[in-house]
């Protein structure tokens, strides 16, 4: 897992020449700056291909991000990642999400 100390921007430009068809979040705008790094063996509930790249984010940046975009409270927005977000399966792209509590 690649994840320690890229720009989002650098982490951009080395997945796009890993894995062009790696998902990304929408609007960009606004999940970029969640956007940590990248692997091939993500630790998520997925079953997933080996050798594939994908992108991995921050989860509670994706939260905040999400509150900003919607409006809405810390619970709201942990609510609507989880479910749309986070439990979105959209093929070999899809992007897994790291998480900084050890109880999470």
């Amino acid at each position: 897992m690649n994840d320690s100390e890229l720009t989002p921007a650098e982490v951009l430009k080395q997945l796009e020449a890993l894995a062009p068809d790696a998902l990304l979040l929408e609007p960009r705008g606004h999940f970029d700056a969640a956007l940590v790094g990248y692997t091939d063996e993500p630790d998520d509930h997925w079953t997933r291909q080996p050798g594939h790249y994908v992108a991995i984010y921050d989860r509670d940046r994706c939260i905040e991000a999400l509150r900003e975009m919607l409006g809405c409270d810390y619970d709201g927005a942990a609510d609507y990642f989880g479910y749309n977000t986070e439990g979105a399966w959209m093929g070999k792209g899809t992007p897994t999400f790291r998480h900084n509590d050890p109880d999470a």
